[in-house]
């Protein structure tokens, strides 16, 4: 019979070849969705805290080992991993268990003439646990301070230093040490509900589902509410009904800031999974309910590349009884679709990112991304920004987004628009939440969201108005 550890060992083998964590634990324990919910819970802590401390868990155990990591066959760099993961970050875990199921994995896996190997170098880590240190950074010498960071946070050196350029050494420790905090599931409650009605959806969330579930209202938004020690979310209340979908609170407050009005016609150019379409929808199917009729209908074109990802936003879609508001369409961004020229009231345009404010959520994106890579990202937004600025209307508004904090991506490509095509800066202050009106930002049109700071993924957005 398979064990927890021996699930978790083959879904970090795959995440070493490259494959997205974030869905293939989801995919796995969906297979296994027989188990106890403490089992499924130990399986997604071991895969993604051995993902996400990856190069820690390298350093470690290159300071033991005679072959180091990078020479390793892959099952036993994986099992090493995972086993170090719970000699330092697992204190329910007994060193002497992780060692010995580690031991005897390597054995039932055919690499039983590197039992002895592995055994030996665990127990060495796990007599020197309390000796071992990581690299000291200086304040003077850049590169210590990378190496330093790199170490001890689990990231990529090139991402630290990108980091320590544009926020210096003490900010971003603080954005290295968010990543590896447990982010909660948020939820957005449909605006069509009264507040009586969230706070009535929300208790009976507590009622049905188990001791450790808690549930609270974000301090941002009323609407939005964190949820711990969850699991199977799809089965809480309120989810069939469709008053609730998952989305984060930074990304809800482009719908907020974009200022949407009875009868509005939003495209969101890149929409997938929906979260900021179906928001839209939400603000506007609410505006309807609770205004006299008019002539004008508002609607929502929701497009992105595959059917597949549309697929995804279509059942959300149903799900939310949004269909007579939502159009979801097949079309690539990149290409410019003269119907929808001067339509659009607001143009969402949450473009490809490299994804860097959500590393804490999503741990593989740090070891996918690279210098190359992030160049030719700024690239690609910059051709769909050009193909599709023309879809709003003049006196229109642009909402520029991403989950990225590359300012290359971010602030610089709001100077592009403003110099190449015909937009003008919003002032958002008074747009934003209250607790957010300090930001500098606001009056230039733009804010960014560092992880660990208002307690929101990292995310940047910018409203524009077509001149």
């Amino acid at each position: 019979m398979i064990s927890e550890r021996e699930i978790a060992l083959d879904i970090i083998m795959e995440t070493d070849k490259g494959d997205a964590s974030h869905s293939l634990i989801r995919d796995v324990l969906g297979k296994y969705d027989y188990l106890e919910p403490r089992q499924k819970a130990f399986i997604k802590k071991l895969a993604q805290g051995s993902l996400e401390r990856r190069i820690t868990l390298d350093y470690i155990t290159d300071s033991f080992a005679s072959v180091k990591t990078a020479k390793q066959k892959p099952l036993i760099r994986s099992l090493l991993r995972m086993s170090v993961y719970q000699i330092f970050y697992m204190d329910q875990v007994p060193d002497s268990a992780a060692i010995n199921e580690a031991v005897n994995l390597a054995g039932k896996r055919g690499f039983k003439n590197l039992k002895g190997f592995v055994n030996g170098v665990l127990r060495n880590i796990s007599r020197q646990k309390d000796k071992i240190t990581f690299p000291a950074p200086s304040k003077k010498d850049k590169k210590s301070q990378i190496t330093s960071l790199s170490v001890t946070y689990s990231m990529p050196e090139f991402i630290c230093d990108l980091f320590l350029k544009n926020y210096g050494y003490d900010q971003t420790e603080d954005i290295l040490k968010a990543f590896l905090n447990p982010r909660p599931v948020t939820i957005r409650m449909d605006e069509r509900l009264s507040k009586e009605e969230m706070k009535r959806l929300a208790d009976s969330m507590i009622e049905e589902s188990g001791d450790n579930f808690a549930i609270k209202q974000h301090e941002l938004l009323p609407y939005a509410y964190e949820l711990t020690h969850t699991d199977n979310i799809q089965y809480l209340p309120g989810y069939e009904e469709g008053n609730w979908m998952v989305q984060d609170v930074s990304s809800m407050l482009v719908s907020e800031v974009a200022g949407l009005k009875k009868g509005d016609v939003v495209i969101d150019v890149c929409s997938a999974p929906g979260g900021k379409a179906l928001h839209a929808a939400a603000k506007l199917a609410a505006l309807e309910k609770n205004a006299e009729p008019c002539d004008e209908k508002p609607h929502v074109y929701s497009r992105d590349l595959t059917g597949f990802k549309t697929r995804i936003i279509e059942e959300n879609v149903d799900r939310m009884g949004l269909s007579d508001i939502v159009t979801v369409e097949v079309h690539d961004a990149l290409e410019h679709d003269e119907a929808f020229e001067n339509k659009a009231d607001v143009l969402y345009c949450d473009l490809p990112c490299s994804g860097l404010g959500i590393i804490g959520r999503k741990a593989d994106i740090k070891y996918g991304a690279s210098q190359k890579s992030l160049k030719s990202l700024s690239c690609l937004q910059q051709k769909i920004l050009e193909n599709v600025w023309n879809y709003v209307k003049p006196g229109g508004i642009m909402m520029y987004s991403t989950c990225t904090i590359n300012p290359y991506e971010n602030e610089k490509m709001v100077d592009y628009i403003c110099e190449n095509l015909p937009f003008e800066r919003v002032d958002i202050t008074m747009s934003v939440p209250s607790a957010l009106r300090n930001e500098e930002s606001l009056s230039k049109g733009y804010l960014q969201l560092l992880p660990g700071v208002y307690d929101t993924d990292g995310f940047f957005l910018a409203k524009l108005r077509r001149v």
